[in-house]
């Protein structure tokens, strides 16, 4: 059985990462995706980092990461030929996803209410920067601005620490699930009123949505405290510690496990200071001071072990080598391998959730540019004097 989008047919509007995340997680379900191109170079992740590596052999790790199992047509959309070729597979399409700038396609005459009149049962997703609406809604953005804008960056790191971002594009990455799961809602609502819409998200109201606790802790109390080494609302020692041959994370020890911590960790049963609840979160950094000092005497693993046995909420702290070696990751689809015609077999991110009856799979490699282009305008019903004609116009 394929999977569950099998037979539903995407326009990808896509640069860099909002809007393509959104196109792989779309085509990891079964969906069919084209990805339009500027003629120029297409997506600016084709170009990311390459060039510098040799190993890549010109591969783009940027590219290949949110491009897999698409088909890419080359177009210049300022011309009405271009134009029409969209028109022609808007026809046949379920859904369009965009993350350029609000209301650059719109100039373009490429729109939702252009694609509606074409085909009232569009659905037309939106990636932005800052949303749709306000009197930031045509700014630019990119996610290291949605972290500063969306307060994320204000509660990382230490208190005495400069604001940090985040180690990754967590707003783009996290916008793409959201407008992949606002397609799945709209092609659900479609089933029922025979009517698409347009549906819209963004990098700075997708990290908004990542705080929804703390956010809301702020506006009920008024406090805002930096998570540093400590978490505001988690009772004992939280987050990482050094061991003898690595890192080793704790989310916390509250009163119902604390003994069974102490007869663990040596010497803090006798330690006065850290007797009661109210002592230990009165003086957290001491308690931290305490176990950077006992932590270092034993392996990760072995400190992993006796904590597991006493239920003690840890883990490692693993790497990027650790992770795509991982068995957890693997045995979940969370990493997986496929073949790739320079590289041989390689090792990369595979859907992060599964489904028993229709699953979902990578759907193949990155398209070179334009690979597909004369193959989807036959198609669309164009004759190869058509696309010849096209091509040489400059069109295609």
């Amino acid at each position: 059985m394929g999977g569950p989008l099998e037979g539903v047919k995407v326009i990808e509007f896509g640069q860099e990462i909002q809007g393509p995340f959104a196109g792989l997680l779309l085509s990891y379900m079964g969906a069919q995706v084209y990805k339009v191109e500027r003629r120029d170079g297409g997506d600016a992740s084709r170009r990311a980092a390459a060039r510098w590596v040799d190993k890549l052999k010109g591969v783009s790790p940027y590219f290949l990461a949110f491009n897999r199992g698409k088909r890419s047509i080359t177009l210049d959309l300022k011309t009405p030929e271009a134009k029409e070729v969209v028109y022609r597979l808007a026809q046949k399409a379920d859904v369009v996803i965009s993350n350029w700038r609000e209301g650059v396609l719109d100039r373009l005459q490429l729109g939702y209410e252009d694609l509606k009149a074409r085909n009232p049962r569009i659905i037309y997703a939106q990636a932005s920067g800052f949303g749709p609406k306000g009197p930031m809604a045509n700014r630019p953005a990119r996610d290291v601005l949605a972290q500063a804008y969306s307060g994320l960056m204000s509660m990382t790191g230490r208190a005495d620490d400069y604001p940090l971002p985040a180690g990754n594009l967590m707003g783009d990455e996290s916008g793409g699930f959201n407008i992949a799961a606002a397609v799945l809602a709209a092609l659900y609502s479609r089933e029922r009123t025979g009517k698409g819409q347009r549906v819209s998200t963004s990098i700075y109201g997708s990290l908004i949505g990542l705080q929804t606790w703390e956010l809301t802790q702020y506006s009920l109390t008024g406090q805002a405290v930096k998570a540093g080494r400590h978490h505001v609302f988690v009772r004992g020692p939280w987050g990482a510690f050094k061991t003898a041959d690595g890192y080793l994370c704790l989310a916390g020890v509250g009163e119902d496990r604390w003994e069974r911590f102490c007869r663990i960790v040596p010497g803090l049963t006798e330690d006065t200071r850290f007797a009661t609840t109210e002592a230990r979160t009165k003086d957290p950094d001491a308690l931290v001071a305490f176990l950077d000092a006992v932590f270092p005497r034993r392996a990760t693993q072995e400190w992993i072990d006796d904590l597991q046995k006493a239920d003690i909420l840890c883990a490692p702290v693993q790497t990027y080598h650790d992770v795509l070696r991982d068995e957890q990751a693997r045995a979940n689809g969370y990493i997986q391998t496929m073949e790739h015609p320079l590289l041989g077999t390689i090792t990369v991110v595979g859907p992060s959730f599964t489904m028993s009856d229709t699953p979902l799979t990578i759907q193949g490699n990155p398209p070179e540019l334009g690979e597909h282009t004369e193959e989807i305008l036959q198609e669309l019903g164009y004759s190869w004097a058509d696309i010849e004609r096209l091509t040489e116009r400059g069109v295609t």
